[in-house]
């Protein structure tokens, strides 16, 4: 929809880490993505954490901080802050606020895309262009 879109449509991205008890994991992964971000990192973290999904305990994190070409003392202490636990917290309350249960959920001009198919996209964002 970028490309189809390009002075349309934004792409805003916001973790809502599933709870420990269906992923123990899922909160510190959101943590090292906004970590990651901190450096300008944000989606080589991402990604190489979706390319791992079956390892993401926090060894695993901090090596992959390092394989993206992160400063990891830096990371480790971004990771660990107040100010990136409360990004996280805020993006989830965000997402609670928006009656959102589950990943991945999608938004089109503050909508909920139940059809996710490309014309389902399609037919939203030229609504939202009427107006």
């Amino acid at each position: 929809m970028l490309k189809e879109y390009p002075t349309d449509v934004n792409f805003v991205y916001k973790n809502f880490p599933l709870p420990a008890t269906m992923h123990p994991n899922a909160m510190n992964a959101a943590k090292a993505a906004v970590a990651a971000s901190k450096q300008g990192k944000f989606w080589e973290m991402h990604d190489i954490m979706f390319q791992n999904a079956r390892e993401l305990g926090v060894d695993k994190l901090k090596d992959y901080a390092g394989k993206i070409g992160l400063d990891v003392t830096r990371w480790e202490k971004d990771f660990n802050s107040p100010d990136v636990d409360q990004q996280v917290q805020k993006e989830m309350a965000e997402g609670r606020g928006a009656d959102v249960t589950g990943t991945p959920t999608f938004f089109v001009n503050g909508k909920r895309v139940m059809n996710r198919s490309v014309e389902g996209f399609k037919d939203m964002i030229e609504a939202a262009k009427k107006g």
